[in-house]
């Protein structure tokens, strides 16, 4: 289950730590230990949440099951219907009275948001991409740790959770996807009762799903942060607002960094040797494209450029057929393999959600390769720089 909702006046913490809560315990098992003791007899199924920046530019708070078919279950346990409606129950009877969360559930729980938090000082590589963030996507959702600040985090009560809980069920706009091999007749006929039922729950000002693409800056912005650290962390953002080729944005990222062989490993890496790693994402619905990599202070500089020079070179001479065969070799072993796991196929298709048309992985295929170099050249042209961030311990150039 997806819950996507807008960012509004309550704390990110609030709504990360309801996330939390959620699959912790609910009223028919009020404690951790009594909820993880009925997995555990369900052929070890497991139950998680979490709050991310999700499709459509949202907060979603996705609480996520997973159960084994039935047909495995060595007495005719029904499975998929017990799964299903332990799954309800703890998104729509959480253990909580009179607008509250439970005390001691709610203190674990801003502990565990806390700790999380904290932790991404440890990750340069995920402290680094949080900072720029805040640069490259000023004003926007993507600016934003979903998780909250560790001050906001320490002021979550019981009553400011469950509130922030209550909007997610008020105003959320909620995809319910099952991946796996049942028919999942079941899970239909569990979840339409079970949300159906009122529940006290008056649903209004639903979030609206819609993307806005990061607008473009007028000039480049060039942020330099420093920390006690060997290794320095080069990001660098291009936005195309107006960019409409969806499968030619596709090649020209993977081309470009998004990819074993691609040209920033073979040529910045492995030829110039400029950096430990450099790689390439982006978002073709925001229309950016996010270069980066580790290196050594010195090469500051040199990698910048080097990035620079790289999208240059197919912006002039768009891309090779070396190129275009080691995009759609990597891409077509990645589709090869989705239908080897539940989990792959669910999220194939929760990125798709933002099409018009949802295409499933043969459909996807049968338009990547029709993409050429002139395509890809022309994508290449749209993308301009918009953010520079840095994160070094400040002997860089």
């Amino acid at each position: 289950m997806m819950f996507y909702t807008e960012y509004d006046e309550i704390s990110r913490a609030d709504y990360a730590a309801a996330a939390y809560i959620l699959t912790d315990c609910c009223k028919r098992f009020p404690s951790y230990s009594e909820l993880s003791k009925r997995l555990a007899e369900l052929y070890d199924a497991s139950l998680n949440s979490s709050t991310s920046l999700g499709t459509w530019d949202k907060r979603c708070t996705s609480v996520r099951a997973s159960i084994l078919a039935d047909r495995y279950a060595l007495e005719g346990e029904k499975l998929e219907e017990e799964m299903c409606g332990l799954l309800c129950e703890c998104v729509l009877n959480p253990n909580a009275d009179n607008g509250a969360f439970d005390e001691q559930v709610t203190a674990l729980m801003r502990s565990e948001l806390i700790d999380t938090i904290d932790s991404v000082i440890n990750d340069k590589a995920a402290y680094a991409a949080q900072n720029a963030a805040r640069t490259a996507f000023v004003g926007e959702p993507q600016a934003l740790s979903p998780n909250g600040t560790h001050e906001q985090a320490e002021k979550v009560t019981p009553q400011s959770a469950y509130k922030a809980y209550r909007k997610i069920l008020e105003t959320a706009h909620i995809e319910i996807m099952c991946a796996g091999s049942s028919d999942f007749s079941a899970a239909e006929t569990i979840f339409t009762r079970s949300f159906s039922v009122n529940n006290g729950i008056m649903r209004h000002d639903i979030c609206q799903t819609s993307i806005i693409p990061s607008p473009l800056k007028s000039e480049p912005v060039y942020v330099s942060d420093t920390m006690p650290m060997e290794q320095a962390i080069v990001r660098m953002y291009f936005k195309a607002p107006d960019v409409s080729d969806k499968y030619a944005n596709i090649m020209f990222v993977m081309i470009l960094g998004g990819m074993t062989m691609s040209r920033f490993f073979r040529n910045i890496r492995e030829k110039q040797s400029l950096c430990y790693y450099c790689a390439a994402t982006g978002s073709f619905y925001k229309k950016y494209l996010c270069a980066y990599a580790g290196v050594q202070p010195q090469n500051i500089k040199r990698t910048q450029d080097a990035i620079l020079s790289e999208i240059n070179d197919i912006v002039e001479n768009g891309v090779s057929d070396e190129d275009i065969s080691a995009a759609l070799l990597e891409i077509h072993n990645t589709l090869t393999t989705l239908y080897d796991s539940a989990n792959a196929i669910g999220n194939w298709y929760l990125n798709r959600l933002p099409d018009n048309e949802i295409t499933t992985p043969e459909q996807y295929w049968e338009e990547i390769q029709k993409v050429t170099s002139g395509r890809i050249q022309a994508v290449a042209e749209q993308y301009k720089l918009d953010t520079v961030y840095t994160l070094s311990g400040g002997d860089g150039e």
